[in-house]
């Protein structure tokens, strides 16, 4: 029954955070979902280049495309939510059951990882929110280290194949987040699995079988789940519709641009930096405090067989930590400097090293596990006095305090916007979605949140969708760069005019365009919304 009580408890904080303090859509529901429905229905939107460009997250896109194809968009993001509330949900008591944690702290342990994560981040990664690629990866991921640490301690070859394939199926849906924690896995069952040989010739050699067979069987079916989507990945970076000249420059463009404040150690904010030290003293110190508390036991009264498991768990989990955390010091080892960007010597292997999300793993492990560890180490008394149900009905108002906090994070409208402009900002799409043709080619602003979501129709470029390929990401550099100059040489004169214009359509083929901030034009917009105007381009004309 108290299961259960954990179960419905983390769920509702997590349905919260998805729900309630995350707008629709969220901020990447607009580029992953459009982009699945133009895999599954190309003649959507068809003249948008970026819904044309490469797909690397080919399984995500495909699954999530025929639900998109078959209902709407809106839909699909909310079946997808539900699924990685459930995901994570299942993941996180199935991860605190195998560390030993009692029902009661394993709901405070969720209300302590959602904590973590509306405090802030490292390098602006996180699991809990709106629907794409990473999150269901993320849930999968909990799984599997959970059903893995079951194997690795029961010495159960079966259960280590098992939490292979959720590896398998996280590293599908996304090759970075499922792949990198997988890796992490390999590595600490090689180090367990390492120890244990050493007793193949000694009295416990059967479990020192086991164990390595367990090992082999995570990594074959890791691999074997994941080639559906490691395929398609493999293949799109070892294209070669591009020169190596152009690829490094892509990858430039990628990392110390675009995703800086992803990929760049040089660009994390000092904040960010003290998140980390906070969030890894916190980890570093819980861990220590466990595992003191079991080495005081005497001879005499040693931990019983679950405080054991509970403390070889945390060792386990510990050591998939530690290699993230190796992992995110390597990238902070390639990517830092001191000298200005474009003195950087070596930028070229950097780049190539830095776009795979170095830091990404430990982003997400911080918050997980800090809140595991603390909830572990409470005192006893957290459980409060008195009956079952009271103790239940205080984590239950915990619960209820949590999730009106997470409401409170909820932002009213996307980056560069008031309320206001964003309610007139989709009022334009939506009367451009009624009265022009589906195949229209809009200029949209640089500012742009959700325009294919909202009006349906292809842009001439957006600012937040970039490709992931080294050609769309050098064609969507060229078309940025193109407006930039071509604003510049229209607004010298103070006005846009006719020519203006006109070159624009010789050069884009655009038949409208949507803002708020260019002009003034020579010709009356078409509608007008608040500041939001829509002009039509005019037909190029024949010479």
């Amino acid at each position: 029954m108290q299961v259960l009580w954990s179960f419905a408890l983390t769920g509702v904080v997590f349905l919260a955070v998805t729900f309630l303090g995350t707008p629709f859509p969220a901020v990447n529901e607009p580029h992953y979902l459009c982009k699945a429905k133009a895999l599954v229905q190309p003649g959507w939107c068809v003249r948008d280049f970026f819904l044309q460009s490469a797909n690397v997250h080919y399984c995500f896109l495909m699954l999530t495309g025929w639900v998109a194809n078959f209902s709407s968009l809106a839909v699909a993001v909310i079946l997808g939510r539900l699924l990685c509330v459930w995901l994570m949900t299942v993941g996180w008591v199935m991860l605190g059951r195998a560390l030993g944690l009692t029902p009661l702290r394993i709901v405070l342990a969720a209300l302590l990882f959602v904590a973590g994560t509306l405090v802030g981040s490292f390098s602006g990664e996180w699991l809990l929110g709106g629907f794409e690629s990473k999150v269901p990866a993320g849930g999968l991921c909990l799984i599997s280290i959970a059903v893995w640490l079951e194997g690795i301690r029961g010495c159960c070859p079966g259960k280590m194949a098992a939490a292979g394939v959720c590896s398998g199926m996280a590293c599908a849906l996304h090759p970075v987040v499922g792949g990198w924690i997988s890796v992490c896995q390999c590595a600490t069952g090689t180090v367990y699995a390492g120890l244990q040989a050493r007793w193949l010739w000694g009295p416990a050699r059967g479990r020192a079988i086991k164990v390595v067979v367990g090992w082999c069987c995570y990594a074959i079916a890791t691999l074997t789940a994941s080639l559906p989507g490691i395929v398609p990945a493999v293949r799109f970076l070892l294209s070669s519709d591009v020169s190596e000249r152009d690829k490094a420059r892509a990858n430039f463009i990628q990392v110390f641009w675009r995703l800086r404040h992803h990929m760049d150690p040089a660009e994390l904010l000092p904040e960010q930096w003290a998140y980390a030290a906070v969030m890894l003293t916190i980890t570093v110190c819980t861990y220590l405090i466990s595992r003191r508390r079991y080495r005081n036991c005497s001879p005499e009264s040693p931990p019983p067989v679950v405080s054991q498991r509970a403390a070889t768990g945390e060792t386990l989990l510990m050591g998939i930590f530690g290699f993230s955390l190796l992992l995110a010091a390597c990238g902070i080892g390639v990517g830092w400097r001191t000298v200005p960007l474009e003195q950087l010597t070596g930028w070229q292997w950097r780049a190539a090293l830095l776009k795979f999300y170095p830091f990404r793993t430990l982003d997400a492990l911080l918050p997980i596990c800090s809140g595991l560890l603390v909830a572990s180490v409470l005192p006893n008394s957290v459980n409060g006095s008195g009956t079952w149900g009271r103790r239940w009905a205080m984590v239950a108002c915990g619960t209820a305090v949590m999730c009106l906090l997470i409401v409170g994070t909820r932002p009213s409208a996307p980056p560069g916007y008031t309320a206001k402009q964003y309610r007139d900002w989709q009022d334009a799409c939506g009367w451009l979605k009624q009265n022009t043709p589906a195949d229209a080619l809009i200029l949209t602003p640089r500012e742009a949140f959700g325009f294919k979501w909202y009006a349906e129709r292809a842009e001439y470029v957006c600012y937040k969708d970039c490709p992931q390929d080294a050609a769309g990401i050098l064609e969507w550099d060229r078309r940025l760069w193109y407006l930039h100059h071509w604003t510049l040489r229209s607004s010298s004169d103070g006005a846009y005019d006719e020519s203006d214009l006109q070159q624009l359509r010789r050069d884009t083929q655009c038949d409208y365009v949507l803002t708020r901030t260019l002009g003034p034009f020579d010709r009356a917009p078409l509608w007008t919304v608040g500041e939001w105007q829509i002009y039509q381009v005019p037909e190029q004309q024949r010479e």
